[in-house]
């Protein structure tokens, strides 16, 4: 809770920021995070912990719009409350990367292969790396294949979209420059994820009814 208030006090709406509208669904989500923890993956204190450090970083810092926001949340904030509540476990739960995730043993192109889908600490760049790049290169086989070059953003914008879409009624807004990725990345968490991407076709004189029936 102490994080939550701090967001709300820190963080005020403001015109240039008007999405800053926090309230106790946010707590919820986060919670909604740890409940998708399992004995075989959270066995020890730490690992829960990072969890918890994880998902208050989806479900808040990936909001903010600027890097002073993130850091006073995510360096200041999150990190005294690890400081003064769990000191013992301070220094693996502040570990980076924080990347966290259920595709390890992802395999949408086998119906019969094995995929227990479990939430888990997915290491570091290079080990989602080659999991990503192996997810491009069959979603090559069976769609337009993408000229994608998976750097270390591209990375962790993957894995924050999966995650949205692999939690019940998740959504999410992706804002940036055109021709940077969203798309694209979109399209390969979609597949990892095992899912179908259906998207909307604007043509002249799509109204209110046609949007309807999309949805």
């Amino acid at each position: 809770m102490s994080l939550y208030f701090t967001v709300i006090e820190k963080l005020p709406r403001t015109p240039a920021k008007f999405h800053y509208l926090f309230n106790l669904r946010d707590l919820s989500r986060v919670y909604e995070g740890l409940l998708q923890s399992s004995v075989d993956k959270f066995s020890t204190k730490d690992k829960f912990i990072r969890l918890w450090r994880n998902e208050s970083m989806r479900v808040f810092c990936d909001r903010l719009v600027d890097d002073t926001d993130k850091d006073l949340i995510a360096d200041s904030v999150i990190m005294d409350i690890i400081k003064e509540y769990f000191k013992d476990v301070e220094e693996s739960v502040c570990l980076d990367s924080c990347l966290f995730g259920d595709y390890r043993m992802a395999n949408p192109t086998d119906d019969e292969a094995e995929d227990p889908r479990l939430y888990e600490d997915l290491g570091d760049f290079t080990i989602i790396g080659e999991k990503l790049n192996a997810m491009l290169t069959e979603y090559g086989y069976e769609n337009k294949a993408m000229d994608l070059v998976l750097f270390n953003d591209a990375l962790g914008h993957v894995t924050k979209i999966h995650r949205i879409i692999r939690f019940p009624k998740g959504c999410a807004l992706l804002v940036g420059f055109g021709g940077s990725g969203k798309q694209s990345l979109t399209r390969l968490a979609t597949f990892t994820a095992g899912y179908d991407i259906f998207g909307i076709s604007l043509v002249r004189g799509y109204k209110e009814t046609d949007f309807r029936l999309d949805l």
